[in-house]
Order: C-alpha cells, then structure tokens, then sequence
C-alpha cells in the first residue's frame, strides 16, 4: 500500500481525534510564527504536510523548486508530520495555521471544532475505488451482492466508500457482501483478486498503481457519484482567515500551489524530473513512479484556469459529510457550507485563483530535465 496516501487519508476512520500516520516523516516543532518576517524581508510561514514529500506532492514541490512561494513574498517552512490526524490536532490547538489533511480528518475536526476550513483540496475528488480484475462478471457494486469485497483492513480509508457504494445498491456489508481484509497492495491481496479468494477490491488509487504497473488491469466499478469527495486539502480556521495578514498567507500559499499545478500540466516530464532530483528515493522504480504520477495527474485533472484550482463544490462536501455520517465516523452534526463552500472560501479562491498562466507556461517551456 502506498503509505503516503494512507497517512493522510485512511486513518480517518479509525478515531474521531488521533489518526495514527503510517510514514516516517520529520517531526518539527510545531509554529504558529505566521506573520513574522523572514529571509529578504518575505513573510515566514508554515506549512504542515500529513507525510513527507514525494510524487504525491508534485504541485508542491514544483513551486518549491521554481521559487513560486518566493514570488509570492513568503519565506515557507514545511514541516513534515505523521498522518493528518496530527495536523489536525495542531492546528485546533493553535499550533500552526496551514496545514494539509485528508479529508475525512478534515471533516472529523470539523465536528470537534466548527472553525475549521477548508479552502482548497488535491485531488478534488475520491481517491478510494472499488476495483474487479479485467474480464470479471462483476462490472457494477449491485453484481457484488453474494460475493466477496476485499479491503486492506477493519476501518481502513476505503471503508466509508464502501459501505456508502453498498448502501447506494441496496445492499449491506456482511450481510448481502461479505468483507474480507487482504491487507494494502501486495502479492497476498493480487492472489486474492487472482484466485478468486475476493471478487472486488476496495483501495486507493495509489495503491493499485503497485498493481498496474506491473501491468495487471482492472475494472474501476465505484459509483459516480462518490466521486465528488475530495482527496488531501489545504486546511485552516475561521480566526486565521478573518486575520488579514494570515489570510494573505493563506492566499499565497494556495497561488503557489496552484502554479506548481499549471507548470505539472504544461510539462508532465519536468514536473516528475524535480520530484525526482529533490527525493530520489521516490524515483528508485522509474516504472512504478511514473505509473504513480500518471494516476496523480489522472485524478488531480487538467489544470483549468477557468475554475479555482482545487474548489469542492457544496455537494461534495454534503456527500463527504453523508458518507462519513453514514459509516459511523462522525455524528452528522458539520455544517459542509460553512467549513469548505462559504463566502469566506469562495472569495478566497477567486483570489488565489489570479495567477500569471502564461509566465508559469513559459516556465515549463523552458525547463528541460
């Protein structure tokens, strides 16, 4: 299983506050020290990832590397914790301001602290997916019903989707479906889809990139309709964002982000080169790295200057709330409007939104691996 997404999603599930993180990441002391000055008169800022840099941070690490935060006046340290669960937990406790989470740790937070928001989200949409070896009789959820559904675990991310693409046909985990953990991508869970110990299997697209790239197929059956809930999002409060200072920040941080997204789209192999060069370690596979960075790209879509980059609509988040409701996990009682599609979110998309497409083009143009 690709821990990297695990940690910042799938934990979710497992507990309203501690979402336990499954990479070694690099703990640094948490900061508030948002408006300070830093280097060359630029504005410190943090800014907290829920794992370590990689391929999954493509955007990121392109504007790091191009100097895009610079650009935009702000001197960023970013620190690397474990799992979105500690994220969450700092920036309730007023520990850091901006910080990147899962959604679904997202949503848990926002229920024990209504402040929460969420202006902005990558991917914008679903990364767990029920999945049937190509060529299988079972092309839809409702074919699943007397059969097995393989998950990587009891609780794991995936589990809300599921019981939710269950709920959708009309049928009931362990009941018309029966649940079986097969663990994270590995050669135990391909033998279960292969033997037929399990009909379906229900992971993040991270990691069923293990499988395809060495060149298995599948059947991607999740309903459309779950498709809306959003992946990894840029996470903050109502105080933050009602400070003008920090709100600018917060504008900043997401600008940047978002040119790192543009120069990814206008040159895919530049992009992948940077992440490689800044962590090698990634790129050891170039097959399943560049698998992986495909299926990034493929669910993180086009950048496209004509919405906010990274914008959930009020449905997505009414489906993430639903979904997580139904499964257990909170208790329904967020308000999806105010923490991720207010005023206060839209008005500081549309302004986050405002970047110079053409020079960040002509950047890509011109880097060459």
């Amino acid at each position: 299983m690709n821990k990297h997404v695990w940690a910042a999603v799938g934990a979710a599930t497992a507990s309203a506050f501690v979402l336990a993180g499954c990479s070694s990441g690099t703990n640094s002391s948490p900061s508030s020290e948002s408006t300070a000055s830093g280097a060359d008169g630029a504005t410190a800022a943090t800014l907290m990832l829920p794992f370590p840099r990689g391929i999954f941070w493509t955007p990121l690490m392109v504007a790091e590397e191009q100097g895009y935060f610079a650009d935009e006046g702000l001197d960023l340290t970013i620190e690397e914790a474990d799992g979105s669960g500690f994220v969450t937990q700092q920036l309730i406790a007023g520990n850091v301001d901006f910080g990147f989470s899962g959604a679904a740790s997202a949503v848990v937070a926002a229920e024990t602290d209504p402040s929460i928001r969420i202006p902005m989200c990558y991917p914008a949409s679903n990364i767990f997916i029920i999945v049937t070896p190509e060529g299988s009789d079972v092309t839809s959820v409702a074919d699943l019903r007397g059969k097995t559904l393989g998950i990587t675990e009891a609780g794991g991310g995936e589990e809300p989707i599921v019981n939710a693409a269950l709920a959708e046909s009309g049928l009931t985990p362990n009941g018309d479906v029966t649940l079986l953990p097969i663990g994270g991508a590995g050669p135990q869970s391909l033998t279960a889809l292969q033997d037929g110990t399990v009909d379906a299997y229900a992971t993040s697209f991270a990691d069923l990139a293990t499988f395809t790239a060495a060149g298995n197929k599948f059947t991607d059956i999740t309903p459309e309709s779950l498709n809306v809930i959003p992946g990894d999002c840029l996470v903050t409060t109502a105080a933050a964002l009602e400070d003008p200072a920090k709100r600018e920040i917060a504008v900043k941080i997401a600008r940047a982000y978002a040119m790192g997204a543009a120069f990814t789209d206008a040159n895919p192999e530049g992009a992948l080169d940077i992440v490689c060069k800044t962590v090698p370690e990634e790129c050891t596979d170039m097959n399943y790295a560049q698998v992986y960075f495909d299926e990034v790209r493929r669910y993180a879509g086009s950048y496209d200057p004509a919405t906010a980059y990274g914008a959930v609509s009020a449905q997505g988040w009414q489906t993430t709330v639903d979904v997580l409701t139904d499964s257990g996990v909170i208790k329904g009682s967020v308000d999806p409007v105010a923490m991720g599609s207010g005023d206060d979110i839209t008005s500081l998309q549309q302004e986050y939104s405002e970047i110079d497409l053409p020079a960040v083009q002509e950047d890509a143009k011109q880097y060459a691996p």
